[in-house]
């Protein structure tokens, strides 16, 4: 009879915990994802298809994680084998996270382009952070196959590059995005002093916790399979790091909707305005928005109705209602 392999030290652990925080983080993505159904029905179809292929995804992943779990701990309990075995955890870790990061930072390097208006020094930050990407991606898809070849957990030099590859390259991404969107942010602060300042001041939070988070996670990781290469402690952060991406996604999508609070609030204040000025506003006189960008259909155009007595204007009352993503 052949000796049992050994089992990795703390491996059930890991397991268990990074499983748990996935599901977690799933069950966010869910309200984030009915939230977003609910409040944009009017959005473009490119982006409704990348909002449910990423959600769909993740469905797959959370299921094939469970499905790990069920072999691991419950089919294969007393098994040694079994918990030396990746089974589909080297196909839904590595290779479906890469796919839900790659997405996701191709998107923000997409939004990248748009907001900087054909500037030669956007579209070269945007082609660097798909190309950093790529490469990460490139290197999560190897240490997936890598895995699932040998059959089992190894440590390693080659899985060991491929891992930091993929980590690092992760980081780099979310570093320069997030330098991005705060620069243009920061920028369209300086120069719009009216009631989009305060939006705009939640966005640039908003850019800046949501890529510090995957940022720290991917750096953490990179420490522990760095320094702690026999250990299994990546096994956790890994886990979790598609459903960072993918909810960061969805709580930028749907952050539009404190952003047209705002507007809603701002335009209804204009009616008792004596002077019947309107705050400025790019994307209502076509001109292209922070967070809204082409994502949605052109706001309904205010109509202005004078109140004459014979040939003297005596009254101008603006009346306006914006939809935003429909149409009157």
């Amino acid at each position: 009879m052949s000796a049992l392999p050994p089992i990795p030290p703390n491996i059930e652990e890991m397991y268990l915990l990074g499983t748990t925080w996935n599901w977690c983080l799933y069950g966010a993505l869910v309200v984030q994802v009915y939230v977003y159904s609910y409040n944009f029905p009017g959005d473009r179809r490119s982006i409704k298809l990348l909002v449910y292929s990423i959600f769909f995804t993740e469905t797959l992943q959370t299921a094939l994680s469970g499905a790990d779990l069920y072999y691991w701990f419950v089919s294969g309990f007393g098994n040694m084998n079994h918990l030396a075995a990746p089974y589909a955890s080297a196909f839904d870790v590595p290779i479906l996270g890469s796919v839900v990061s790659l997405t996701v930072q191709v998107f923000f390097a997409y939004r990248i382009w748009v907001m900087g208006a054909k500037k030669l020094w956007c579209q070269l930050l945007s082609l660097l952070i798909c190309l950093c990407s790529i490469v990460d991606a490139t290197a999560a898809f190897a240490g997936g196959t890598f895995t699932h070849v040998r059959g089992k957990f190894v440590h390693g030099r080659t899985l060991k590059i491929l891992a930091m590859t993929w980590l690092i390259g992760n980081t780099i991404s979310d570093v320069l995005i997030a330098s991005a969107m705060l620069y243009y942010l920061m920028l369209r602060r300086a120069r719009d002093r009216h009631f989009s300042n305060h939006a705009i001041v939640r966005i640039v939070r908003l850019t800046i916790e949501t890529n510090l988070v995957t940022t720290t996670v991917s750096i953490i990781t990179t420490l522990i399979v760095a320094v702690f290469p026999e250990k299994n402690w990546y096994v956790c952060p890994t886990a979790i790091i598609g459903k960072l991406y993918s909810n960061t996604l969805l709580v930028s999508l749907n952050n539009r909707i404190s952003i047209r609070d705002t507007r809603s609030r701002a335009q209804a204040g204009i009616l008792g305005s004596p002077s019947g000025t309107y705050p400025s506003n790019d994307s209502r006189a076509g001109g292209t928005d922070i967070m809204l960008g082409d994502m949605e259909k052109p706001p309904t155009t205010l109509k202005i109705h004078e109140f004459r007595t014979g040939n003297t204007p005596q009254k101008s009352v603006i009346i306006g209602l914006v939809f935003f993503g429909r149409t009157l």
